[in-house]
Order: structure tokens, then C-alpha cells, then sequence
């Protein structure tokens, strides 16, 4: 029986996993993006990003049943489509649809008699909804009746795709029933379970599991805030709180990035400007660094002090580093005339100013900010407790040296 091909546009961090994981269950793959080096160093069989698992599928599939190209004609080759380019905000914070209408104008006329388009990536409301109209403008088909198109958000934390893809359900959205029912049966094909709904509410879905996420966690940056006002410990009174309760579950406060944290919850307040709890939230948790320093500046003054700020990426484990708040930290430590040393064990550069030698990162510094919470620095807590002066300052905010305070002297411990 000869195996289907499917397109992935868009090998990036969503899209790729995904291609692979589907080109490991009998499918060819075409993984289709404009970037010619990422997709030359993917047929050397070089992974671009780190992703669990992916080195070994990328290996085993490369050149045979996955096929990196910067080729948009093999769209006409795939029975399915599958788009991972999302929406990103302008300045404004109003979507912007630039990155999908250029891809879309390109592969339109490569679409072909019952194929089946699927939005993978994270969007604004009424996006798919938007995209049925502009294809049946531009082409012959008639979504729903030879052409079909479905939103099928991805779920999964970065890093742990091809972990996640087969635990997690997949909430299909088809813009007619019809096209609900074929992408659902492509998903079960791939051993997933799917929840069936419409394209707004998949949509909507994708957006309020997100927001959801970073309104817990501004709460629990508001309650470290008054806990301090308090002068009193928030990793004491979160256990406090949490231990043995089956009414708990207050998450601990941390610097809140990445993509779509970021800017997800203006999607959904762009119509809507009475929504005050996601503006809240976002005010929130981008002016917790801000926070930090302030509490820092209580205890010692920062001009002309070295401070290292240790992790880059917006979350544990991986190297991206889009709307990390690190990089917040850093310029406002550069406001306060510090002097700044940057480290993260994933992330090989940023301007030349990253190191990936924490002897290096740490010499001679006043001040570490943990800004990401690896596994890394809690490996090596002993370690860099042991090369800091007795009269340096950490703040702490994830509590990776475990001493349960915001801010602390390492010779206090």
C-alpha cells in the first residue's frame, strides 16, 4: 500500500517535531520552510534546536521518508497540509497576518482536489475562518465539499514534543463537519485521541489553556509581592497553603515569558477592552524583573557592580530564547549602570555576550540573578555557591539553592 505525503510548512520549533514524529509512523514528509541553511543542516542530520528525542528521528528518517525543501510545489504532492506559522503582534499589540498570507499566496495554486489544510500554530479568533474565505477567493474549491481545512492546535510544552504528541489530546476544529471528520481521522491514524469542536473554539481553546497558565502565575507573582510587603517568605506560605490540601495548587512565582505567553492574551482582548485580568496578568508578570531589582536595590547599589544573570531561555531545558525576560533583567540592570555577564548551558550565543563557561559568567561578580530555572544550576548550586565572594548577593527567584528566600547573602547560608 503506498504511503501518504504530507506537508509541513514551517520547520521550526512546532512544525518539526511534529514532521518528524509523523514521518516515524509511515507517512512521507515533506518539511517545506524558506530557511535554505536550516534545512541544508537537516539533511546533514543536524538538529537547528534541542528537542527530545528528535536527534535519533531525524537520523533514521532524514532523506527517506522526511525531506527537508525549500520546494512549496510538493504541497501539490501531500494529501494533507499541515501550516505551523502562527500570528504574531505588531507594536500595538494587533494581530498580524503577514506571515500566513505570504505562505498562503504561495502554495495556492499548488492546492489540489480534497486535500486537507490543517492550522497547527497558535492564533487569533476567527483566523481559520479568515483563511476559508481567502482560499475560495483565490481558487476553485469550495471548503467542505473539495477542499477542507481544520484548526488543530498544538499542545505540548518545548522540548517534550514528541513525548507529549502521542499522551496529549488533540482538540480538532474544522470549519464544517466534514473537515472536522478528516482531520480527526488523520490524528487518530497517528495514535492520538482528538476532541472534536468547532474552528472558534479550538481557537479560543488554544488561547484560554495558555492564559490560563500565565494568569497562576502572575497570581502567584502578586502574592510573592505582598508577601514581601509583609516582609514575610512566599516559598513558606505557598507550602503552607499547598501541603496536604486537596484545595491547593497556588504555583510558585518565577519569570513568566516565551512566544505565546507573551502575547496570546491579546487575541483575545483585541475586541474586547473591558477584560482586565489579562491585561493585569501581563502587567503583572513583565514588571516582576523590575520587581527584583528593586528589592535588590534595598540591599546594595548596582552601579558598577558585575552581575551575572544565569539562564536565557524563557523556560527549563531549552534553548529558546523569544520574549525571554532575561533579557528585561538585562536592560534594566544596564540602567542602573551595571555590569552584566550572561549564562545559560543551552543557548551558544546572543551578541557575544553569552557564555557557555560558568567559571567565566561568575568571575568577579556582586550580584547573580537566576533567571531560568535548569536543571543545571541546581546540579551545581554547590559548586557556585563555593566560587561566589561570602558577600555576593543572589536573588533567587525559583528557589533553585533551596533556602526558600527571595534574596540572600551566600554567606548568610
Amino acid at each position: 500500500m503506498k504511503k501518504k505525503t504530507i506537508s509541513v510548512i514551517g520547520i521550526g520549533r512546532v512544525g518539526l517535531p511534529l514532521a518528524l514524529f509523523i514521518a516515524n509512523k509511515e507517512f512521507n514528509v515533506f518539511g517545506i520552510d524558506n530557511d535554505e541553511k536550516k534545512t541544508d543542516l537537516l539533511k546533514k542530520g543536524e538538529m537547528p534546536f534541542i528537542e527530545e528525542g528528535a536527534n535519533r528521528l531525524l537520523k533514521k528518517h532524514i532523506n527517506n521518508s522526511f525531506l527537508p525543501t525549500t520546494d512549496y510545489s510538493n504541497v501539490h504532492k501531500s494529501e494533507i497540509v499541515i501550516l505551523t506559522l502562527g500570528t504574531p503582534v505588531d507594536s500595538n499589540m494587533d494581530p498580524v497576518y503577514d506571515q500566513i498570507n505570504q505562505v498562503l499566496e504561495k502554495i495556492c495554486q499548488y492546492f489540489k482536489k480534497n486535500q486537507l489544510l490543517i492550522l497547527r500554530s497558535t492564533i487569533s479568533p476567527r483566523t481559520t475562518l479568515y483563511i476559508k474565505e481567502f482560499i475560495e477567493k483565490r481558487t476553485k474549491f469550495k471548503i467542505g465539499i473539495n477542499f477542507f481545512l481544520a484548526y488543530c492546535p498544538e499542545r505540548i510544552a518545548e522540548g517534550k514534543a514528541l513525548k507529549e504528541l502521542k499522551e496529549i489530546p488533540q482538540i480538532v476544529g474544522g470549519v464544517d463537519k466534514e473537515s472536522s471528520k478528516k482531520a480527526a481521522d488523520f490524528f487518530q491514524k497517528l495514535g492520538i485521541k482528538v476532541n472534536i469542536s468547532d474552528s472558534v473554539s479550538a481557537e479560543l481553546a488554544k488561547l484560554f489553556t495558555n492564559m490560563y497558565r500565565y494568569i497562576s502565575f502572575a497570581m502567584a507573582n502578586e502574592f510573592m509581592v505582598i508577601a514581601e510587603s509583609f516582609y514575610r517568605n512566599i516559598y513558606e506560605i505557598t507550602d503552607l497553603v499547598n501541603k496536604d490540601y486537596k484545595r491547593g495548587g497556588l504555583s510558585l512565582p518565577g519569570l513568566t515569558g516565551g512566544p505565546c505567553l507573551f502575547k496570546d492574551g491579546f487575541f483575545l482582548i483585541n475586541e474586547n477592552p473591558y477584560l482586565d485580568l489579562i491585561v493585569a496578568s501581563w502587567k503583572i508578570n513583565e514588571a516582576t524583573p523590575l520587581f527584583l531589582i528593586r528589592k535588590l536595590r534595598e540591599r546594595i547599589r548596582l552601579s558598577n557592580k558585575k552581575v551575572a544573570i544565569l539562564g536565557l531561555a524563557f523556560k527549563p531545558e531549552i534553548d529558546d530564547i523569544r520574549e525571554s525576560l532575561s533579557f528585561k533583567l538585562r536592560k534594566a540592570l544596564l540602567r542602573e549602570h551595571a555590569q552584566i555577564s550572561l549564562h545559560d548551558p543551552f543557548v551558544k550565543e546572543y551578541g557575544g555576550e553569552a557564555t557557555l563557561d560558568l567559571n567565566k559568567a561568575l568571575e568577579g561578580v556582586e550580584v547573580v540573578f537566576v533567571a531560568t530555572r535548569h536543571k543545571f544550576y541546581e546540579k551545581n548550586k554547590q559548586k557556585i555557591l563555593k566560587s561566589l565572594n561570602k558577600n555576593c548577593f543572589i536573588c533567587d527567584i525559583w528557589n533553585v539553592f533551596g533556602t526558600n528566600k527571595l534574596i540572600f547573602r551566600v554567606g548568610s547560608i
